[in-house]
């Protein structure tokens, strides 16, 4: 049965957002590559004549942007503004190559900008929303990327990974396609030769087997942000695969040949397909996670659910249900899961830094994360 989801997927989809690293658009050096960039942009367009819309999110600017500007030599904060600087310079170079890739195959393309800021703000959400909703609507291709040139947090913390989770959760798309270095995820690091990829994986699935320490040199993720975007996804249900930029049609590789690893996602029926009603409608009557008063400010503030901030939690539950959040007694929030309601039970009242000691796995650092909640 879950063979079958994963072949019936190419026929099924209406919406992709594929995220491709610095690797797969860069030569060694760093320069761009407009070959493999050609080659991408051809793919795209045959998933075009298919009626699938199509959403870019492009790492590469700060590593074509390189060879332009000197590099520092010590502190953090003089590299951050050297990763600026690199931004600044490689994103025109960078809409440059896909406009020319995109104009050869008679299509249009669109630079959007983002800051996870823009996404957080509920006006700037839904002006990015319906920005995108009219550029898909007449045919031309968005390609997003984080605006480096004047984000500090993403550059040191977060990637377009994450980006690319976010916004296939805002455009509600039905795939999301992490395209990077390795084929997919492995049970040791790939470079070993007893490693073992594995091609599927349940939503139930806590990664604990999976390997996540290996970061490319170029890219500034690493598997640890994709396994992350994966927990934001799939309990939406949207399906996600990390595959390989290397083959020569890396998206046919991952879509139709069923190439990379596949994570399935949660299943929801119709009535929960709208991301902004989905948590409400889905939520399981009688469960409820009560907050102390630091944790409701914080959710206020479009903050995350940490541990800590966990007073009670009336269950059971599992990992992707949606649950209440109540502050004295009264609801005023409803969010996804990322534990179990006997791993909250163990870990609540904890800092974040202690739950992978306590539980013995980690899939997040978060209860329940911003993303995939909302305010009643």
């Amino acid at each position: 049965m879950k063979n079958e989801l994963r072949k019936e997927l190419p026929s099924k989809l209406k919406r992709i957002v594929i995220k491709l690293g610095s690797l797969s658009i860069t030569t060694p050096k760093g320069d761009i590559d407009q070959k493999k960039i050609e080659s991408l942009m051809l793919e795209v367009s045959r998933l075009r004549k298919k009626n699938i819309e199509v959403i870019l999110v492009s790492s590469g600017a700060i590593n074509s942007g390189k060879k332009y500007i000197k590099a520092p030599t010590k502190k953090t904060s003089e590299r951050i503004e050297y990763f600026q600087a690199c931004s600044s310079v490689g994103q025109p170079l960078l809409m440059h190559a896909y406009h020319k890739a995109l104009e050869n195959q008679n299509l249009s393309s669109a630079q959007v900008l983002l800051t996870h800021d823009d996404l957080k703000n509920k006006t700037r959400y839904f002006n990015i929303k319906n920005n995108l909703q009219t550029l898909l609507a007449n045919g031309i291709i968005p390609i997003l990327n984080e605006n480096d040139s004047v984000s500090f947090e993403e550059i040191t913390v977060g990637d377009n990974d994450q980006l690319a989770s976010m916004v296939s959760v805002l455009m509600e798309a039905d795939l999301l396609l992490l395209l990077t270095e390795t084929d997919g995820v492995y049970d040791k690091d790939p470079k070993d030769e007893t490693a073992c990829q594995i091609s599927q994986i349940p939503f139930e699935d806590n990664f604990k087997h999976i390997k996540t320490l290996s970061k490319s040199e170029a890219g500034r993720g690493g598997m640890r942000t994709k396994l992350e975007a994966v927990r934001k996804c799939t309990p939406l249900g949207i399906h996600v695969i990390i595959s390989s930029f290397k083959p020569l049609l890396p998206i046919s590789h991952a879509v139709t040949h069923e190439g990379g690893t596949y994570f399935f996602p949660k299943k929801l029926d119709k009535a929960s397909k709208n991301n902004s009603k989905r948590i409400m409608a889905t939520a399981k009557s009688g469960v409820s996670i009560k907050v102390d008063e630091g944790a409701y400010r914080s959710l206020l503030r479009n903050g995350s659910l940490l541990p800590i901030g966990i007073k009670k939690i009336k269950g059971p539950f599992k990992r992707g249900d949606s649950v209440a959040i109540q502050f004295k007694n009264k609801t005023f929030a409803y969010g996804l899961c990322d534990y179990d309601s006997k791993d909250i039970l163990k870990i609540m009242g904890k800092k974040s830094f202690e739950i992978e000691e306590i539980l013995g796995f980690l899939i997040s650092d978060v209860v329940i994360h911003r993303d995939n909640m909302i305010l009643k």
